[in-house]
């Protein structure tokens, strides 16, 4: 008996359910001679009918009912208050069919966290198995979604049977969840419209989800849905190596699936739009029964939900808030029936091209827009603009009595009404195709693209038939702008936004091009037009309250703020971003991206202020905001606090910038850009103790996503400059290159300019005097000059300046520049003082140039009197036989060797060789302690001591920047009056 028997024999089976005993007799006899086998299937549908007495029951209403009546003992889980990796196993959430999920919490001292833990069920462990659970695992990893309960953590138990933790979702199923809060017809689209979110993000990451259903649906108290268990979920752009289910829903599943096991995104469209008849009117799109076990093929076609309910219960419809079923055949019948119906039709190339449009056409619905799939005529388009305008229905009534006559106007009217669907469906399919998640309602979570694929966008999106719908158009040219900004190319970005502004313009209700061009705008550091622009569209919203406006304002808000400080109007930035952030947060649960979005510009801004606990406390909230919602934007503001805290000493920047690449590698894979930033990250973090491997992981995968011009891509290389280049020279045109790059992109006056412009002068005085070019010296201070002004008139503290030019300009200027040197230099003592804590980086490095400074002007004594106090407050580091980088920084460690020379110096003016040598010792053997990468400090030391003991004297052999030419004449001259058997 094959399969296409146990078809053929269905109507039959209907058939001989009507007849009588007599009959039924006879159709045996006459099957038995004409037909064996048909006979065969027919009495096997017969046995299984008689195994229940409830044939019209679903599969899942019988299960139930045999667990109400026959409860399973129960057993104690042995996992239960046991540990797996970081996680405590609390209790028990479900059991399906793959694994065991259970209710953890953090068990490891580091932080609190509760977690959904799911582990293979022990007494199931099958290779297949194990192989679709490591599976799931790893598509949980690539997916970050707030409508997805995403990837925490994962193992392998002692066991040898993989886990992993997941974002604890505590909720019910979408169906239990609307009933009990007897939710509108039109709430449920509300939910029905997160899902095909999340479901068309998941899509868009090339997998397929192959079980949705209602428990695999999750409402949280707040009325977010969440998508679970992926437990059977898979590729549908590579290989499938789990070819056949291990636990499948047939009533969800699509007839490709059930049939062939076909599992692709139409298959997950088709199970969304059966859990959306079950949602909306209660009803299988095909009558369901015991049948469908032994036969999961489709028979016949679904059913409209309104014709579905002509005897179902009135309890379906007040648990819609429906007065009674005639009341919600109404609401269902019309677009939203032709929405659900065409979500199952029974081939694949007859639903809907995708779930995001599907999604599309339910919001449409909610918004009483004609859909995609039937525009409709101008009558039904007057009805859906009267519901969404009621006040203004009057008016129009009055307006449409006066133009009855007008007939060329309706048919117009449709016309453009049929045409615009057909543009939007056509651009929304290209997007979708070839951007993924990046579609004309903006980026969503695509992290970036490839040039190929922009390119490839837009010569098909030129081939579109858009000259009549010039909103539309405008809006693709404005995501694509964002795309290209995401590469690098901000000059093409600029270019696509110009052009989306004059072409929609006056038709940007939502204000994305408008948005989208201030951005670009800001990026491209013309801050007086993205001002402008940003300024008049926030006066355009007026006082306007609805929800589109205020988040819109807010938006808007942010990029004006960017723009007054690319003005260096710093406090009324400021200003403006609380406002923003005030204005964010009265937007209520659902907008913690945006806050935190504002919160990491806000801690960027006041870093740059050098306001430092402020920025840390913004950087730290933005984390906590969206840690468990959007795990990738809290990356975002770990590394504005890996910048925040790489100003403090010992400030544990280190073990964040491990766990930054940590949770990159887990959400965004090995070879994301952003993976690759995080390596870049942690070598900033750990520099100057950092190998040059660490530093070409990074900038790998950076050139790979985004070319070698693009800011990311220079930020790497310049970093990385002292472990990859040969010499100073080499490495100071590194930064040189670094400078070209940065002001071709963003201009002269952008601030990641300004800092590559004093990095590039730090480089140049870093050279050795034997590889010096004559302009060197001069350029180098002439470059921080002009970053000293820059931040002055921007209203930014600028101590580092002041700090390196009065350095600077004591070592390598005249005596008539001392006195400039000196001023410099206070200001910076005083400017220290007010925005640093005296234990962080650079208070310690200018006191110790305003001793070197004291030294250079001939005020020996106190010079001396300030570096023995340096030294000790120091004498336990200057003991330790371990000295630990972290904890002692580079510049403190720097300041230690200087003030041992110094007071060497001293020691030898003022005739007093034996403290000298002494003093020189301690040098050498503090620097070879401090310094175990770098031999440079021990060996200047080295060369001091044996020009001492050999030749009597301190000679210009290799002072580093240790020495100006001006202060060793001194030094010698002055050592020269002693008397002879001092020298000795």
């Amino acid at each position: 008996m094959t399969q296409d028997d146990k078809i053929r024999a269905l109507p039959v089976f209907d058939e001989y359910l009507d007849l009588s005993e007599s009959a039924r007799e006879r159709m045996r006899a006459d099957l038995q001679r004409r037909d064996p086998q048909l006979l065969r299937a027919l009495e096997t549908l017969l046995q299984a009918d008689a195994a229940t007495s409830a044939l019209d029951t679903a599969p899942v209403e019988l299960l139930a009912q045999a667990r109400a009546t026959d409860p399973a003992p129960a057993r104690e889980d042995p996992r239960i208050g046991t540990r797996l990796g970081a996680w405590r196993i609390d209790g028990l959430i479900a059991e399906g069919g793959m694994g065991t999920v259970y209710a953890a919490h953090r068990d490891d001292g580091q932080y609190q966290q509760r977690a959904a833990l799911k582990c293979v069920r022990a007494t199931l462990a099958t290779s297949e198995l194990l192989q679709a659970f490591v599976a799931e695992r790893n598509h949980l990893a690539r997916l970050e979604h707030p409508g997805i309960a995403t990837l925490l953590d994962g193992g392998v138990g002692e066991d040898g049977h993989p886990w992993f933790a997941m974002r604890y979702v505590n909720g019910m199923a979408i169906d239990v969840w609307c009933d009990r809060q007897r939710s509108s017809v039109g709430e449920r689209v509300d939910l029905l419209i997160q899902v095909c979110e999340a479901l068309s993000y998941a899509h868009a990451q090339g997998i397929v989800h192959r079980d949705i259903k209602p428990p695999n649906v999750l409402v949280s108290a707040d009325g977010r849905a969440h998508l679970v268990d992926f437990g059977i979920s898979s590729h549908f752009t590579g290989d499938d190596s789990l070819r056949e289910p291990i636990a499948v829903t047939p009533d969800y599943a699509a007839p490709e699936a059930r049939q062939h096991g076909v599992h692709a995104p139409a298959a997950d469209l088709y199970a969304l739009g059966v859990l959306s008849y079950r949602l909306l009117c209660g009803q299988w799109p095909l009558p369901l029964n015991r049948l469908r076990d032994l036969i999961p093929l489709s028979i016949g076609e679904p059913l409209p939900m309104d014709a579905l309910l002509k005897d179902a219960s009135e309890t379906i419809a007040h648990q819609r808030g429906a007065r009674d079923l005639a009341v919600l055949r109404r609401e269902l019948s019309g677009d939203l029936s032709a929405i659900a119906l065409k979500a199952v039709a029974t081939r694949p190339q007859d639903r809907y091209p995708s779930v995001d449009e599907f999604g599309r056409d339910l919001r449409r619905w909610r918004e009483h827009r004609p859909i995609g799939i039937r525009p409709g005529g101008p009558w039904s388009r007057v009805r859906k603009w009267r519901r969404r305008n009621p006040a203004a229905a009057l008016l129009g009534t009055v307006l449409m009595l006066a133009m009855v006559a007008g007939t060329g106007l309706s048919l117009w009217q449709r016309r453009q009404a049929a045409r615009e669907a057909e543009a939007t469906q056509a651009v929304s399919q290209l997007f979708a195709s070839t951007l993924g998640s990046a579609t004309l309602s903006g980026l969503g979570n695509t992290p970036f693209s490839s040039r190929a694929l922009l390119e490839k966008t837009e010569r098909e999106m030129a081939k579109l038939p858009l000259d009549d719908q010039p909103a539309l158009r405008a809006r693709s040219l404005a995501t694509l702008a964002r795309s290209y900004a995401m590469i690098g190319d901000y000059a093409y970005a600029a270019r696509l936004t110009e052009q989306a502004q004059r072409i929609g313009a006056d038709r940007d209700n939502d204000g994305f091009i408008a948005a989208t061009r201030v951005a670009i705008l800001n990026i491209r550091s013309d801050y007086a037009d993205a001002a402008s622009l940003a300024s008049a569209r926030i006066a355009e919203l007026g006082n306007s309250d609805s929800a589109q406006a205020r988040v819109i304002r807010v938006t808007l808000l942010g990029e004006l703020a960017m723009a007054q400080w690319g003005q260096g109007t710093t406090p009324t930035a400021l200003r403006t971003l609380d406002l923003a952030f005030d204005q964010a947060q009265s937007l209520g649960p659902g907008h913690e991206e945006i806050q935190a979005q504002l919160l990491i510009l806000r801690a960027r801004f006041r870093s740059r202020l050098l306001r430092f606990d402020q920025a840390e406390d913004d950087a730290r909230r933005a984390i906590a905001l969206v840690e468990h919602t959007n795990p990738i934007l809290a990356d975002d503001a770990r590394e504005r606090l890996i910048f925040i805290l790489s100003w403090k000493v010992g400030a544990g920047r280190i073990p964040l910038a491990q766990q930054l690449l940590a949770n990159r590698q887990r959400t965004l894979g090995e070879r994301h850009p952003k993976t690759g930033r995080a390596w870049v990250l942690l070598a900033y973090s750990q520099f100057p103790d950092v190998t040059k491997e660490t530093v070409l992981k990074g900038r790998e995968l950076i050139a790979a996503a985004y070319g070698r011009e693009h800011p990311e891509y220079v930020d790497a290389t310049v970093i990385g400059l002292p472990m990859t280049t040969h010499n100073a020279r080499e490495e100071s045109e590194g930064w040189a290159w670094g400078l070209r790059v940065r002001e071709s992109k963003f201009g002269p006056d952008n601030e990641q300019v300004v800092d590559a412009r004093r990095n590039y002068a730090m480089s140049l005085f870093r050279i050795p005097p034997e590889m010096r070019r004559p302009d060197d010296i001069p350029r180098a201070l002439a470059l921080l000059r002009q970053t000293l002004d820059e931040k002055r008139r921007a209203g930014i503290p600028a101590p580092l300046e002041e700090m390196f030019l009065g350095h600077y300009l004591g070592h390598f200027g005249r005596d008539e520049d001392l006195e400039q040197a000196s001023a410099l230099l206070t200001a910076a003592r005083q400017d220290m003082r007010r925005y640093f804590k005296p234990t962080d980086l650079f208070p310690t490095l200018t006191e110790l140039f305003w001793d070197r400074l004291l030294y250079r002007r001939g005020r020996f004594v106190e010079a001396d009197r300030n570096f023995a106090a340096r030294l000790q407050a120091n004498a336990d580091w200057l003991r330790s036989d371990r000295i630990d980088p972290e904890s002692l920084h580079k510049n403190e460690r720097e300041a230690i060797h200087a003030a041992l020379l110094y007071r060497a110096f001293y020691a030898y003016q003022t005739c007093d060789r034996p403290r000298a040598e002494a003093f020189l010792r301690q040098a050498i053997d503090f620097s070879t302690r401090a310094f175990s990468t770098d031999a440079g400090p021990a060996d200047i030391a080295k060369n001091f001591l044996d020009d001492l003991q050999k030749r009597g004297r301190i000679s210009g052999v290799d002072t580093g920047e240790l020495l100006a030419p001006a202060e060793l004449d001194t030094m010698n001259r002055l050592a020269q009056r002693c008397p002879a058997h001092s020298r000795q």
